[in-house]
């Protein structure tokens, strides 16, 4: 690509200094001999400028700059960072080349991870110096020169020589279908592509370590957050020691930095981490464990918005690491990969699926009881009775708060903030209505429908179902796990009842006795595409945290149980309902089956935006479609692009040139494009 020619000498006088007076004397540096030109990817946040630039290299700097370096350079009369790509002996730009002000430390992006940063930008119409934001943690300057000095390591020198652990698998892979094969093709060095399903009663992170093991202990694993890093990392620490390195977005900057840098010279081969960890640079990398790919923190907030299971699966690619895509269930992006025979399919038989805990639903209630239909039926009562006997009970609940959602007792329409439209409901039993989105209070609350002033609960919060089981249970702890009182991460093993919402289950030591699943058929009628499927891993993951059945653990839930998604939990098939799930979304054409692209904005940005995309005539657009909870003095809509999959990198390509192009526009009239986002619809 043509490179701008906004590049200027760094001896060029600033605006300030020509304001002081009379503009510095030009001082010409000795360029280097040997490969004088550097290819800069500078930091720079537009799409038009998504290629390198060549820039000089003085000669007092030649020894620094170096592939993967950091450098401050001159782009558009400012300095801005950047990372050196390679060296080259001439340069293809016609004019003029500005020099390298500054470098900034040694090399910390290794070529694989640059490449990677390229690809993952191409799939999700990016540019690649904001994956690298994320790929490469800031650099703290007094954490890198105390590594050095303590170390004695250089970052372009030869990783340390490490002593190969021999750890055998401590489970029963033979238990696994396919298991065996899954071990014994990462211990003899195969490159391995699967998707484990865990037994319900067999811990995570040990089942992890195995693989890690097998890989000689050359590997990264990405989970969902902070307490599951917490928890892996533990079991990897007493498995490899000091080769375990936990690499997190809310770790301190120079807490991440130094992790970085001890994998970056090979002293750490296993990182632990969130999403970003994906990119980590481990040396001689064998596997990549995604623990849940179906949860939603794997995805990057920010554009280009990719996913950690995309990410894998593309270094997968490039470099011929093995990959595996674990849990307790299985995602629709995952059961396609097992259709399409990218993934091999590693499921617990028969008889592992019998150690998990007994299931109990409607259909083990007595057919006499007047409580039947309410939120929490006798034989949820039961279990909570029975197992809170003998050690912890979770109960798991939608929504925290007290009531998350009020409707009118007259003309049952829910009941809105007069500011934003909003839900409004209540924190605790004393506080007054208010609005769950803004915030807003409300003493005089009124139906916007029929004006009437009482009102009734259309969902019950943890607060709520906390008040209710302290009063059944007066000599029983209730703990609550949510976004309000402060999410648990773990409990002990007394007798006590622990109610969190759905994702803030914490962690019980020995497992917990029991597990209520309330409110399943208000979360089974979600809001969009997602909900199921959300919905049965976060069942899945809640029975993983209950003993088995042989121990008297047991799981009611509260639903339809001819509800497919009741069936599966029943009979421990998250697999066949991700082939039915995925079989829909066949029939109707929507992700994972196809790749799309959302775009949001104002009516007419949007518009534009889409009549700028060089769209294939056999593509669907859906909407434009007013975006739900924007409030009602926005006029933000959405419209959704879908192609088949196997034309997802056109689609890519149109969308990255309706951004090179401007289309995107700026300020109120920008536009927000995201590839896959993971609720699209």
């Amino acid at each position: 690509m043509e490179q701008l020619a906004i590049a200027v000498d760094d001896s060029a006088p600033t605006a300030g200094a020509r304001r002081k007076g009379r503009p510095r004397p030009k001082v010409a540096k000795a360029i280097s001999e040997q490969d004088p030109v550097a290819e800069v990817l500078v930091d720079v946040n537009a799409a038009a400028v998504d290629h390198t630039f060549d820039y000089l290299v003085p000669a007092e700097f030649d020894s620094a700059v170096v592939p993967g370096c950091r450098v401050r350079v001159r782009f558009a009369g400012r300095l801005v960072n950047g990372f050196v790509l390679r060296r080259r002996s001439v340069s293809e730009h016609v004019g003029k080349l500005a020099a390298i002000n500054k470098v900034l430390g040694p090399d910390v992006l290794i070529p694989e991870i640059a490449e990677l940063a390229r690809a993952v930008a191409d799939r999700y119409a990016g540019t690649a110096n904001e994956v690298l934001r994320e790929a490469v943690p800031p650099r703290h300057a007094r954490t890198e020169a105390k590594f050095v000095e303590q170390s004695g390591a250089l970052l372009n020198g030869n990783p340390p020589e490490l002593e190969e652990p021999s750890v055998p698998a401590t489970l029963d892979w033979a238990g696994y279908e396919d298991g065996v094969q899954l071990i014994e093709g990462l211990a003899t060095g195969r490159v391995v592509r699967a998707s484990l399903i865990a037994a319900l009663a067999d811990s995570g992170p040990d089942l992890v370590a195995d693989l890690v093991a097998q890989a000689d202990a050359r590997a990264i694993v990405v989970v969902p957050d902070g307490a599951d890093v917490d928890r892996f990392a533990e079991v990897m620490g007493r498995r490899f020691g000091g080769r375990v390195a936990r690499l997190t977005s809310d770790q301190k900057p120079q807490d991440r930095y130094e992790a970085f840098l001890r994998v970056r010279v090979g002293e750490a081969t296993v990182v632990v981490g969130t999403r970003n960890c994906v990119f980590a640079p481990v040396a001689g990398l064998r596997l990549i464990v995604v623990w849940d790919d179906g949860d939603e923190s794997l995805v990057q907030a920010r554009s280009p918005g990719w996913h950690a299971r995309e990410v894998a699966a593309l270094r997968s690619l490039e470099n011929d690491t093995s990959v595996v895509l674990a849990g307790y269930s299985r995602s629709a992006e995952a059961a396609r990969m097992v259709k399409q025979r990218w993934l091999v399919s590693v499921e617990p038989g028969r008889e592992a699926r019998r150690r998990s805990a007994r299931v109990l639903t409607s259909a083990s209630g007595r057919a006499d009881d007047p409580a039947a239909h309410s939120r929490i039926p006798r034989f949820a009562w039961e279990a909570v009775s029975r197992g809170v006997a003998a050690g912890p009970v979770l109960v798991q609940v939608g929504r925290a708060g007290y009531v998350p959602a009020l409707a009118c007792e007259q003309c049952r329409a829910i009941v809105k903030c007069t500011m934003c439209e909003g839900p409004m409901g209540q924190r605790t039993r004393n506080a007054g209505f208010q609005c769950r989105w803004c915030g807003h209070p409300s003493d005089d609350l009124a139906c916007a429908e029929c004006g009437g002033t009482k009102f009734r609960a259309v969902r019950i919060g943890s607060e709520r179902t906390a008040e209710e089981l302290r009063a059944s249970f007066p000599d029983v702890p209730v703990i609550v796990s949510d976004s309000i009182n402060g999410v648990q991460t773990s409990v002990g093993t007394t007798e006590m009842i622990v109610v969190a919402t759905v994702g803030a289950e914490p962690h019980a030591v020995g497992r917990y006795q029991a597990a209520v699943l309330l409110d399943g058929d208000a979360q089974l009628v979600g809001a969009h595409l997602r909900s199921e499927e959300q919905l049965v891993r976060r069942w899945f993951n809640a029975a993983a945290l209950v003993k088995g059945e042989s121990d008297g653990g047991v799981v009611a839930v509260t639903a339809d149980a001819s509800h497919r998604a009741v069936q599966a939990l029943v009979r421990s098939d998250p697999a066949g309902w991700a082939e039915r799930e995925l079989s829909e979304r066949q029939a109707t054409g929507l992700p994972p089956v196809s790749r799309c692209a959302a775009v949001t904005g104002p009516a007419d940005g949007v518009a534009q935006f889409v009549q700028a995309c060089d769209l294939d005539a056999g593509w669907r657009v859906l909407g434009p479609s007013p975006i739900e909870g924007r409030g009602k003095h926005d006029q933000h809509v959405r419209c959704v692009i879908l192609a088949p999959h196997r034309e997802g990198a056109r689609l890519a390509q149109a969308v990255k040139g309706a951004l090179v192009l401007g289309a995107g526009g700026s300020g109120e009239s920008r536009v927000v494009v995201r590839m896959d986002p993971p609720s699209v619809l």
